[in-house]
């Protein structure tokens, strides 16, 4: 995430033509254990994290498309993660990256199974105007699998004008709607989530930061997820928040 000391005033923007296209606002909860990346000034969608001493959790994400309607900018729908066990610790099920890990190496890769399997699983609920939509659903199997560093380039506003410089990139591949437990081929759906981190001191306050959730992007499998064929990615969207940029907000979740 962002680090708390950039981000109780600063956030992640895309631009596109000299426009915003694109934002991520850090807010972290740590009384409950929540990572909130707010996608919108407004205060919604967003994801949310959690986390205890062992792993990430992916929580809750926006609805997008649901019985012919959009509920992007709903803040009373969503998609919730949960094993369906009913007790204190069933939201602690879609495992999203360890706490400690060597990208590329150590604990760096894992795999999520379907319901029925507890503690752990791809179980998740819909929510539209804070009511639950029918029973579960899941993802299959999910893979994630965090690589080795890359780099990339951001644009800090802090300074006139703008300086852009290098950083450290930390990507998580989310590779779900498996039918078959480690077998990259059944898998329908990619998405790639970048994290990026100073590589040296950042060039205006010589502080070494980190900046959170700065890019993603979706690729769908041309095969539909043959078991039997070598995966064809391809791009189908993305979203790049490269440019650090005064402002926050606070984020606006309910839900359920």
């Amino acid at each position: 995430m962002m680090d708390p000391g950039l981000a109780v005033n600063y956030h992640m923007e895309g631009v596109t033509g000299g426009l915003p296209s694109s934002y991520i606002y850090t807010h972290w909860d740590a009384n409950e254990s929540k990572v909130y990346y707010t996608k919108n000034p407004q205060g919604n969608p967003w994801d949310i994290n959690l986390y205890d001493s062992n792993f990430i959790y992916q929580w809750v994400t926006e609805l997008g498309m649901w019985n012919g309607k959009n509920h992007w900018n709903d803040a009373t729908s969503c998609r919730k993660f949960n094993n369906g066990a009913q007790n204190s610790t069933s939201d602690l099920s879609m495992r999203w990256a360890p706490r400690c890990a060597v990208p590329g190496g150590k604990n760096s890769s894992f795999w999520n199974p379907p319901p029925a399997t507890l503690p752990v699983n791809t179980n998740y609920y819909t929510y539209v105007g804070q009511q639950q939509q029918g029973s579960g659903q899941n993802l299959e199997y999910s893979w994630l699998d965090l690589k080795a560093p890359g780099t990339t380039t951001i644009a800090d506003h802090r300074a006139n004008p703008p300086r852009r410089f290098s950083i450290t990139t930390l990507p998580l591949h989310y590779t779900y709607s498996c039918s078959v437990s480690g077998n990259e081929n059944s898998c329908k759906f990619r998405e790639i989530f970048q994290y990026g981190v100073d590589t040296t001191v950042n060039p205006i306050d010589k502080v070494k930061h980190s900046y959170g959730w700065i890019g993603w992007h979706y690729y769908i499998n041309s095969t539909g997820g043959d078991p039997k064929k070598k995966p064809v990615w391809t791009l189908s969207n993305k979203s790049i928040s490269d440019h650090l940029m005064a402002g926050q907000v606070s984020p606006n979740f309910q839900c359920f």
